[in-house]
This record gives C-alpha cells, sequence and structure tokens, in this order.
C-alpha cells in the first residue's frame, strides 16, 4: 500500500519557529483568496503553509481542514501544493474517470536513498517500466494462484505463532503483547513468500532483514526539509536524516544482494506451485518470459516494496481488529460462535473453512474501514477538471481515505465499529466501492490486497476459535485506549495487551 506522509508531531516548535523568523514583516498582510477556477485554501503562514494546522494525525487535520473548505481543497505544505480530496465522489472522478492521468507518482526523499539508481513498483511514476512491473506482481507475483500456492506458508507461520501463545499460557493468566506477535508473524510470512526463508529476527529488531525494514519504514514517514522546503535541503543532512537513509539502503541492497545470488548458485528443487518471489522472477527472466529485462538493482526495489508494503500494514491490521473486538465483547462473542460452529470438531481451519465465514469477512472489513492506511498520493499528467476545479498537470494529489470511510452520508454511525453493515454491502478490496477504498482504487491500488487479506482473517480465525480472549485484571472494555498513532500505516498509541485463555478441549 502506498501511503505517502510522516509523522507531523515534530514540526511544531521547530518550523514555526522558522515561519515567525522568516515572515513578520508580511504575515498581516496575507489575505486568505480563492483562485480563479482554483479549489479553496485554508489560510496559510508564509514559508510553512498549512503545515501547523495538520496537528501530529494529518489525516485527522485535513478532514477537519475539508470540514470547512469542501471535498477538494489546496493546501501547502511548506512550498509544496498539494490537491486533497476527501469524498467518494471525487474520488472516483480521479481512480475511475481520469485513472490515467491520474496514475504518477512523485518520489518523496525518503524513497529516492532506499531505491537509489533504480525504479521501484510503489513510487515509479507511470512508465514503461512500472506497467511492466505491476503486470509482472498482478499476473505472477500476487495472482490468485500465486496467493493459494503460498496458503501454506500461512498455515505454518499462524500455527507458530499458535505455539507461541499457548506457551505463554503456561504463565497462568499473564497478558501477552500481541502487536510483536504478529509483526513477527507478517515478517515471517512476506520473508518466506518473497525470499524463502524466515526473518531470523521474527520482526524484534537485531539488525537483520525485519530491523532494516523497520528503519525504512521509519524513514517513510519522518519528516524532512528536501520535502517540503527545497531551499533547505541541505539540513537533511545536519539532522543525519540521509546518512541513515544511506545506510539503511545500503545494509537492505547487500541483503537482497546475497539472497539473490544464493538463488543463482543453488537454485532451489521446489514444486512448480511453491516457488517463491526471487525463484520466479529469475527464471521469467532466464526465459525472457517478462517482457523486460529487470536490472538486478530493479529487482532488489520490487522485493524491498513487498516487505515495505506488505508486513507493517497486515500487523497493524490485524492488532487493530483484535482491538476493536476487545473493545466490542458482544461482537467478538458473535464471530468467535460462527468460526467456532463453522470448524466443529476438526482440528485445522482451513482456508475452505475462511470461506463460510461471512461475518468474519465483514469483521476485518470494518476494521480496515476504520483503521485503514489513510493517504493515498496522486500525480497528475496533464491539466484536468475535478469536480468544476482546474488542477494543473504535475499537481501532487492526496485522496484521504480516512475521511473517504467516515462520510456520514454514506455510512450510517461512521465511528462507530459495526461489522453488520457489511452484510447487505457489495464492498470488496478491488476499489469498485469507490466509498469503501483501504487498498487504493485503479490502476495505483495495491496488487497485494488478496495476499493481505488472506493473512488477516487465517490469523485471526484461529486466534478466535483456539482462545477465548479477555482484557487485563481489573480494565473494563470502555477503558480499553483506541488512540492512534501516524507511521506507514495508522498504529495503536499503546500496545494492545490482551489474556489468552485456551479453549476448553
Amino acid at each position: 500500500m502506498a501511503i505517502l506522509f510522516y509523522d507531523a508531531s515534530i514540526i511544531s516548535p521547530m518550523i514555526l519557529a522558522l515561519s515567525l523568523l522568516a515572515s513578520l514583516g508580511c504575515l498581516f498582510g496575507l489575505a486568505r483568496r480563492r483562485q480563479h477556477c482554483r479549489p479553496l485554501t485554508p489560510w496559510r503562514l508564509p514559508v510553512i503553509g498549512n503545515l501547523h494546522q495538520l496537528t501530529s494525525l494529518p489525516h485527522r487535520g485535513l478532514y477537519y481542514l475539508s470540514q470547512k473548505y469542501g471535498p477538494l481543497m489546496l493546501v501547502y505544505f511548506g512550498s509544496t501544493p498539494y490537491f486533497v480530496i476527501s469524498s467518494g465522489d471525487l474520488a472516483r472522478e480521479v481512480t475511475k474517470t481520469h485513472d490515467y492521468n491520474f496514475s504518477n507518482r512523485w518520489k518523496t526523499s525518503a524513497s529516492r536513498l532506499l531505491f537509489t539508481g533504480s525504479d521501484d513498483l510503489i513510487f515509479s511514476p507511470n512508465s514503461h517500466f512500472w506497467r511492466q512491473a505491476r503486470k509482472l506482481c498482478v499476473n505472477e507475483l500476487l495472482s490468485t494462484k500465486r496467493v493459494q500456492s503460498f496458503y501454506y506458508i500461512i498455515e505454518e507461520e499462524v500455527a507458530e505463532l499458535l505455539a507461541t501463545i499457548r506457551f505463554s499460557c503456561q504463565d497462568g493468566g499473564s497478558a501477552i503483547e500481541l502487536g510483536g506477535l504478529f509483526l513477527g508473524l507478517a515478517n515471517n510470512i512476506v520473508c518466506r513468500a518473497v525470499l524463502g526463508q524466515k526473518c531470523t529476527d521474527g520482526g524484534n529488531g537485531d539488525g537483520t532483514l525485519g530491523e532494516l525494514v523497520k528503519q525504512a519504514n521509519e524513514l517513510l514517514t519522518a519528516f524532512t526539509f528536501g520535502e517540503f522546503f527545497p531551499f533547505l535541503s541541505w539540513l537533511d543532512n545536519l539532522t543525519g536524516f540521509n546518512k541513515k537513509g544511506i545506510q539503511t539502503s545500503q545494509a537492505l541492497h547487500v541483503f537482497l544482494e546475497r539472497v539473490i545470488d544464493e538463488h543463482e548458485i543453488h537454485p532451489a528443487a521446489s514444486h512448480a506451485d511453491r516457488k517463491d518471489f526471487v525463484q520466479i522472477i529469475t527464471e521469467l527472466q532466464k526465459n525472457d518470459m517478462s517482457g523486460l529485462q529487470f536490472t538486478r538493482d530493479n529487482i532488489k526495489a520490487i522485493l524491498l516494496d513487498m516487505f515495505l508494503a506488505g508486513t507493517d500494514t497486515s500487523a497493524s491490521s490485524m492488532e487493530w481488529t483484535m482491538a476493536e473486538l476487545a473493545k466490542h465483547p458482544t461482537i467478538m462473542k458473535r464471530v468467535q460462535d460462527e468460526v467456532r460452529s463453522i470448524v466443529g470438531e476438526e482440528h485445522k481451519i482451513t482456508e475452505h473453512h475462511i470461506n463460510r465465514m461471512e461475518y468474519l469477512h465483514c469483521v476485518v472489513k470494518e476494521s480496515l474501514r476504520l483503521h485503514a492506511p489513510f493517504i493515498i498520493g496522486r500525480q497528475t499528467f496533464t491539466d484536468l477538471t475535478i469536480g468544476g476545479f482546474k488542477i494543473p498537470a504535475n499537481s501532487n494529489v492526496l485522496i484521504n481515505s480516512w475521511a473517504i470511510h467516515r462520510e456520514p452520508l454514506i455510512w450510517d454511525r461512521p465511528l462507530e465499529f459495526l461489522p453488520e453493515r457489511f452484510l447487505d454491502r457489495s464492498s470488496d478490496y478491488k476499489g469498485q466501492d469507490h466509498y469503501y477504498i483501504p487498498f487504493g482504487q485503479g490502476r495505483r491500488s495495491c496488487p497485494g490486497a488478496h495476499f493481505a487479506v488472506s493473512e488477516i482473517e487465517y490469523a485471526l480465525a484461529n486466534l478466535l476459535f483456539w482462545f477465548n480472549w479477555e482484557l487485563p485484571e481489573g480494565m473494563a472494555a470502555e477503558e480499553l485506549d483506541m488512540s492512534e498513532t501516524v507511521a506507514q500505516v495508522s498504529h495503536k498509541k499503546l500496545p494492545l495487551r490482551l489474556v489468552p485463555v485456551p479453549k476448553a478441549v
């Protein structure tokens, strides 16, 4: 999932001071105005623009601004203008009616460092390379058939997660922190599917792949001067951002280079339906079947994309879903009853079981509605008109899915966790419902949606089947903190701790 935002909490003391020093002489001469055929722009400060209005949660700050300035507004982050879309109807114009002309994407400061000298899938513009790389992902790496071939990995890794939780139950009623377990699960599933091996650190961070991916995600959400104040980009050297980006990029490329070399020197003898991504790509390259000769750097960049888009997002979604269920015990019981009635006396949950769990599907959809990655970036090829307003070529566009998922005219009681709303709603993860876009829409939608949902649903079904879940002693459901923090995706601010109670056999 291409989520393009950063942690705004650090800008206030540093950037506000810069703005005041640079603009005291002209501050009171500014007047709010609407340019001809341009969206409304919130009142802004010189130099920093509207950055001070984002608060520490940019998706919420943009939502509140849109309530006053409309579902299409023009904001300035530093000197860089962004058109912000906060309604499903306008999002449909962007991702359906004018999808091709909005299918570009700009490179961020972090992406330039992480993908030095190569194009990748997430941040590359709409080019011949990008179209062929996306075709490779959709048709070969993340097709429905391929995801089914990875299901044994999901089953094996979830089985290890269950064993870990059972072992923790020996302490007799102790709460466990689920976020770290979910991240380790997601890291290992993606690592095995992509590279054919586990993440040795389980996502906990000891300098190996899981920690490097964590560092890369932190870079992608870090505030940089060069992003919003190009004339001050040299300050990113002083803050250490550029140094950290270069070191992380080099370490990732060395790791991935070694893995590709190992695959070429010692090709694994595996079933045709159990190949990892490296095997698939290298075989396509060798047989000239991809339609494009990827460079070694291209291959490493595509592999890195899989980790950036497929680990933190899935782990966060599982944690949020379990938090919502703990917050709403009646819903927890309903979905648990469904899972247990479908599985019955069998001792292993299968994909066939999952396909029959309609209410579980609704629970996951509702969790993704409330806690989906929230800012989706696009860039225009040509001058366009959206909602009656002109948007020039090469404009940056942000689609605030957090706001779209809370439109009161579309969603009944939009702030509440109500899975049953999806029982009679034909929303899927393919972006056909332009009011429900947790994985984006159109050409830039996430090709790994099916893989992510398969992993999330299978893990949750097993947790609900094998364990009852309780809040730590003395805590009531209404006391569970559901505040969030900004990272590459929406995270719980406080880690979720629940007490697992093994199901009576």
